[in-house]
């Protein structure tokens, strides 16, 4: 027996968590078939630690416009070494799973550049790949699960454990991969009573907390930057039933000189907090109350999971509130573990059955189309009881969410001094109504609510994969169609091009609700249109506010009617910008473009001219 065998690395690239999520659902299922499993992210990984293992699975989402994502692009780029011998791999035995929507025209690119390139450096497949969409009805999540039962067979057909032993029962439940077990272990004799007040809640830095409001300490991020809250207005008047905000921040350089420079694109990611209330009815739901503000100390941990922002020295407390995602929606692995710690056989029955290919359906209706949280579920099944040192295995972690930057180029609200950025973000509050009777509300919109000018918090950048700015670009005719929020990223690619002398002409399509409450910053494009009349060129704004007429008009409808001027721009190699919340409405974009282009002359000559335009999509 050679040292790799019955290993397995499953490796992943994932932008939002999700491929995350699933390679470590199934590092759990080769557990269970008695491999050493070993989960880690592309980036940290070299090429030859591939040829290390017996088998390897990748698990690659895919972002931007057919991008890797950002922790899988040095992983790539050495995978595209010129100098790598062709059957340098012959030697790897691997799959893969992407996670892909198709609405977006490079469908699942990621994966299919990977297997390709794989391929050409001699590494074979051992089970058959999958490429899991969005838009099937039962989502990634459905494809996963079927994908993973043929992945068990098949290894167990092909690899079977050792002689002897028998895979390990779902029912039972695995080691512990990451334990809080050693930081615990000096609390069980200084139990103390503690003080359940708000006002007594501490943040990492020991500073005391207002009632109810997340802690205001920094996180220790790294490659992180310090930025000052300036402004968090809000654009849609009170009484209206949605509040978007223009949030404003200042970012100052690193002391190393860095700076951030704006492109259109570019992402800044917020790290949300949670509230102590929240906080303190999880930590009452698993009797934590007695070990809660006990001091811990992480480094007596062996290892931590690689996306934990903590210092070395804080509180059970402090990791709730600003490390654990404890209102996040419920994944099926979540429900398996909380199954293993119930006492009530009901609970633990109804628990597994979500976990299960033939209940997908359930399990879809009662997390996801419910959207209920995490708390939420642990105060149903109340016979659940998780031990602390189990946080950090069972409980996801809160992710930093991504948001457009919205300003650049030649925006005069705020300009930048030559130490600090100004960045702007516009955000809707997520609350909205599900089949349950209390309000949804998203985690980061709440604490980005809470928070006042002058909040300090750390922040990350995340910069454009596919850049459609800079001087050639400009020169190309741009079309922006963009609903609600998704006009921030539009925005900055305006003020961007409108720096260039004389730039293409422009057309936005821009779609929402109300022209009188949701008509995001239209004094400014009129006064855009006036600087871009002084640079020789157009820019024209068409607009659709589907609710204040009695037939409904989406962008869609006007992209349709405007179909031939948009005809006299195609050939010029136009480039077009769908941004918004709808995978539906970027669908029906793309049609309004494309039928009308084709079925008004050559139809093959039209597809070739269509294949030369850039079609540049953000949908959240």
């Amino acid at each position: 027996m050679t040292g790799h065998e019955r290993s397995v690395l499953v490796l992943y690239g994932s932008e939002t968590g999700n491929a995350q999520d699933i390679a470590e659902e199934l590092g759990r299922l080769c557990q269970r078939l008695h491999f050493k499993s070993h989960v880690e992210e592309l980036d940290a990984v070299e090429l030859s630690v591939l040829l290390q293992h017996q088998l390897v699975i990748f698990i690659i989402s895919t972002t931007g416009q057919g991008d890797m994502p950002h922790n899988s692009l040095l992983f790539w780029k050495k995978l595209l070494r010129k100098k790598l011998p062709p059957n340098c791999l012959s030697r790897l035995k691997y799959s893969c799973f992407g996670l892909g929507d198709s609405t977006y025209l490079k469908f699942n690119w990621a994966a299919r550049k990977l297997v390709r390139r794989l391929d050409q450096l001699g590494a074979t497949t051992f089970v058959d790949i999958c490429e899991a969409d969005e838009q099937f009805p039962d989502g990634i999540d459905g494809s996963f699960v079927r994908w993973a039962d043929d992945l068990r067979k098949h290894l167990l057909e092909h690899y079977p454990p050792p002689s002897g032993l028998e895979p390990i029962p779902d029912d039972t439940m695995l080691p512990a991969r990451w334990s809080l077990g050693p930081a615990l272990a000096d609390l069980s004799e200084k139990v103390q009573v503690v003080d359940l007040s708000p006002l007594r809640l501490s943040d990492t830095n020991g500073t005391l907390t207002a009632p109810n409001l997340p802690p205001p300490g920094l996180l220790p991020i790294p490659a992180g930057w310090t930025a000052t809250l300036t402004k968090n207005e809000r654009l849609t008047p009170t009484e209206h039933w949605q509040d978007v905000r223009l949030a404003s921040f200042d970012v100052p350089a690193h002391q190393s000189g860095g700076k951030i420079q704006c492109v259109p694109g570019d992402c800044l990611t917020l790290y949300p907090k949670n509230f102590p209330h929240d906080v303190q009815k999880l930590i009452d739901l698993m009797d934590w109350n007695n070990i809660a503000d006990q001091p811990l100390n992480l480094s007596a941990c062996e290892s931590l999971p690689r996306n934990l922002y903590a210092p070395a020295c804080c509180t059970l407390r402090d990791l709730l509130l600003n490390n654990i995602d404890i209102t996040a929606i419920p994944r099926r692995s979540f429900l398996k573990n909380m199954s293993y710690f119930s006492t009530d056989e009901y609970h633990r029955e109804r628990l597994l059955e979500f976990t299960m290919t033939e209940y997908i359906d359930e399990y879809f209706d009662y997390a996801t189309r419910s959207r209920r949280s995490i708390i939420e579920v642990l105060d149903e099944f109340t016979s659940v009881k998780i031990p602390a040192e189990r946080l950090l295995d069972v409980f996801p972690l809160i992710r930093g969410r991504d948001f457009s930057i919205a300003n650049g180029g030649i925006s005069a609200n705020h300009p930048s001094n030559n130490d600090t950025t100004n960045v702007e973000l516009l955000v809707a509050m997520v609350k909205y109504r599900t089949i349950l009777r209390k309000p949804r509300e998203g985690l980061c919109s709440r604490y980005l609510a809470s928070l006042l000018p002058g909040s300090t918090l750390r922040v990350s950048y995340k910069p454009v994969l596919s850049p459609i700015h800079g001087t050639a670009n400009s020169q190309r005719p741009l079309i922006a169609m963009a609903t609600g929020t998704g006009v921030a990223p539009v925005r900055c690619l305006i003020h961007e091009r409108l720096t260039h002398p004389s730039p293409a002409p422009m057309i936005i399509f821009f779609g929402n609700r109300n022209r009188a409450a949701d008509y995001f910053f239209e004094d400014e494009w009129r006064t855009l249109s006036e600087v871009a009349a002084k640079k020789n060129t157009q820019l024209l704004v068409f607009t659709a506010f589907s609710r204040d007429q009695r037939e409904k008009i989406y962008v869609q409808d006007l992209v349709r009617r405007e179909a031939p001027r948009l005809e006299k721009l195609i050939p010029k190699r136009a480039i077009f910008a769908v941004c918004g919340g709808s995978s539906k409405m970027a669908d029906s974009c793309k049609r309004a473009v494309f039928d009308p282009f084709v079925e008004s002359g050559d139809e093959a000559a039209r597809k070739e001219m269509l294949e030369a335009i850039t079609w540049w999509q953000e949908i959240w």
